[in-house]
């Protein structure tokens, strides 16, 4: 009988272990988990960070060209409007070809 009552106290004991090695284990999970979210947290504020910082110095390089577009076609308006009709010659000349090409019967091989 006192065998028993030890062999009891010992498997009582064992569970008790067992049971409190568990719960540190799931309380470090959880302090894992928080370590985890901050640094996803943190990460995710960069990124968001970066990119409007991106999206302004994108903003400022457009203003920019515009500004120095505007101050050329002022300086040289004679030379704007020559680039402006060669480029409009230039595209519907493409325009015409792929047109063209695009309406030529299919020959038979």
């Amino acid at each position: 009988m006192l065998t028993q009552a030890k062999e009891t106290a010992d498997k009582k004991e064992g569970f008790l272990e067992g049971a409190i090695n568990v719960a540190e284990q799931v309380v470090q999970t959880g302090l894992n988990v928080e370590k985890l979210k901050e640094r996803a947290s943190l990460a995710i504020e960069e990124g968001v960070v970066d990119a409007k910082r991106l999206v302004k110095r994108g903003v400022y390089a457009a203003e920019d060209i515009i500004d120095d577009t505007e101050h050329l076609i002022k300086k040289e308006p004679f030379a704007s409007v020559g680039v402006t009709f060669g480029v409009g010659v230039a595209i519907g000349a493409l325009l015409g070809w792929f047109v063209a090409y695009k309406s030529r019967p299919a020959r038979d091989n």
